[in-house]
């Protein structure tokens, strides 16, 4: 009898989804997203340098519920995939033996995101083509914390190079931002769009935590930013 329940309920719902869908009022979808990532150090007296910029492939789920024909909200799950590179004075363990230097790290990060944003569409125009924007916060939750780590110690002339070295007591578990972007989509069939979408993710929160080893009283901060290329289909 539960099962038969569990049945009922789920074709109930799966019902409900595709009514929704076809009448606009819900969709949903799935999108991969190429980003460009930076970190941007803010560490008062001690320079932490942003080294430059990272690619990453993020990927995820869409869920927009418009609650009047051209506006409404959007949700989602998305692995995203972050980071950046920074260079700063630091002590770094090699082989057991602590020594000061300067730490060239790539940090590479992973994060399950779950953004809320409202979005607002022009509808469709030419019959098929619509434009939107989006603007809202994401809360991101920290799953993995990676570094490819290039330290020169002092008075030294070559690198130690490591990899994959696990960061992870090193970065914040959660990861708040600011979300805008502006996209259009494509119907292809009478439920089926494809999208894309240009989105600025500006951290807001600091990624890092503790104090620089080499000097315990500086406070390590530095926030996460990226620009992504949502591409993706919605039903």
């Amino acid at each position: 009898m539960k099962n038969y329940k569990q049945i009922f309920i789920f074709t109930l719902m799966l019902f409900v989804t595709i009514e929704l869908s076809a009448q606009r009022s819900f969709n949903f979808g799935l999108h991969l997203a190429p980003n460009i990532s930076w970190i941007k150090p803010d560490v008062s007296g001690e320079v932490y340098k942003s080294d430059g910029s990272t690619v990453h492939l993020s990927y995820g789920a869409d869920f927009h519920f418009f609650f009047i024909q051209n506006l409404g909200i959007g949700t989602g799950i998305n692995l995203a995939y972050t980071g950046g590179k920074l260079q700063y004075h630091t002590a770094y363990k090699i082989d057991n033996v602590v020594d000061t230097g300067i730490l060239t790290r790539k940090l590479k990060l992973q994060y399950l995101e779950v953004p809320l944003v409202l979005i607002g569409t022009t509808g469709d125009l030419l019959g098929k083509f619509s434009i939107y924007g989006k603007f809202g916060l994401g809360t991101s939750f920290k799953l993995k914390a990676r570094g490819d780590d290039s330290f020169v110690q002092t008075n030294a002339t070559s690198p130690t190079e490591l990899k994959n070295v696990n960061i992870s007591k090193q970065i914040s578990f959660f990861r708040e931002s600011l979300i805008i972007g502006i996209g259009g989509t494509y119907k292809v069939a009478k439920i089926i769009s494809v999208h894309a979408c240009l989105t600025y993710n500006k951290g807001f929160t600091d990624i890092l935590t503790g104090t620089n080893a080499a000097m315990p009283n500086i406070d390590e901060k530095g926030k996460v930013n990226y620009f992504d290329l949502s591409l993706g289909v919605l039903f």
